[in-house]
């Protein structure tokens, strides 16, 4: 049972909160102990409530989810925990997650709130509306950086916005790129906006928000720092963008955002040496090392 618990709250798909530490980051507070805890406890307080998500969705499309090859070995879906005992776990996640909030900043518990009410119109109404529904995901992503921005007590700048916006809407209409072409003429079926989109419409916009990502990166890599050197994260960027839409246009099981990067080693590495990398070059713009 504890095993089907866990496969619940998805915890694969808490990686997605790893956005909340991008202000901290880039304001070049992340060696300051009270702002990191206050950033950890931060992404503790979104594991949290976008668990109490992941289970209210599954209760709203348990039917739907039953009738999905894939889908169907969700836990509520496939039986193995019971709707009353998820109800009773997602009440009292979201309980915890408002509390960890409350007891951090009320714009943080304001931010969760709104992440909450953002979700909810989602699983009963947004997902079946064409775009809509991507920008109702990308919104989670922007919330989740205003979460760690309040946090570490900067403002978030534009171009962090700016590139978690159209970051976004690349996996989300790469989501649903994966879904028309695993689902096929059964799509509608397990979602209605499914057969409103194109391949033709999702590959242009697919690639149109890919390219914003990277250039407005680019210029903030020359225009929005004045730390040197700040332009060779861009090539780990690049490279690291360009390897997810190979393996988007390669995958065919219909994989979320998360389940493509948690397969492969490479792209982990570039998330990981690309956080690294900004931190050193920032760190040493403290000490004047360039000078």
């Amino acid at each position: 049972m504890i095993k089907y618990i866990i496969k619940l709250l998805r915890p694969n798909q808490w990686i997605k909160n790893l956005f909340i530490f991008g202000p901290i980051i880039f304001s070049n507070k992340f060696l300051n102990i009270d702002i990191l805890k206050n950033n950890i406890l931060t992404f503790i307080a979104f594991c949290f409530i976008s668990s109490t998500v992941y289970i209210m969705n599954d209760i709203v499309d348990v039917e739907n989810d039953r009738k999905h090859p894939n889908k169907c070995k969700r836990p509520i879906a496939s039986g193995k925990v019971s709707i009353p005992l998820a109800i009773l776990i997602g009440i009292i996640l979201c309980i915890t997650s408002l509390a960890i909030a409350f007891s951090l900043k009320i714009s943080i518990l304001f931010i969760i709130i709104v992440y909450l009410i953002n979700n909810i119109f989602y699983s009963f109404k947004i997902k079946n509306l064409v775009i809509i529904d991507v920008f109702s995901i990308a919104l989670g992503f922007i919330f989740r950086v205003l979460a760690g921005s309040f946090a570490t007590g900067v403002l978030a700048s534009d171009w962090i916005i700016l590139c978690t916006l159209f970051l976004s809407l690349f996996l989300g209409f790469g989501k649903r790129r994966n879904e028309v072409i695993f689902l096929g003429e059964n799509a509608s079926t397990h979602r209605k906006n499914l057969s409103k989109y194109n391949l033709e419409f999702l590959d242009k916009v697919i690639n149109i928000s890919l390219t914003c990502t990277i250039v407005f990166y680019s210029i903030y890599c020359i225009l929005g720092t004045s730390i040197r050197f700040f332009i060779f994260t861009d090539i780990l960027v690049i490279w690291g963008t360009i390897r997810y839409y190979y393996l988007m246009y390669s995958s065919s099981e219909g994989e979320s955002p998360t389940d493509l990067v948690l397969k492969d080693k490479q792209l982990i590495y570039l998330i990981l040496i690309w956080g690294i990398f900004c931190i050193i070059l920032l760190n040493l713009n403290n000490y004047n090392f360039y000078y």
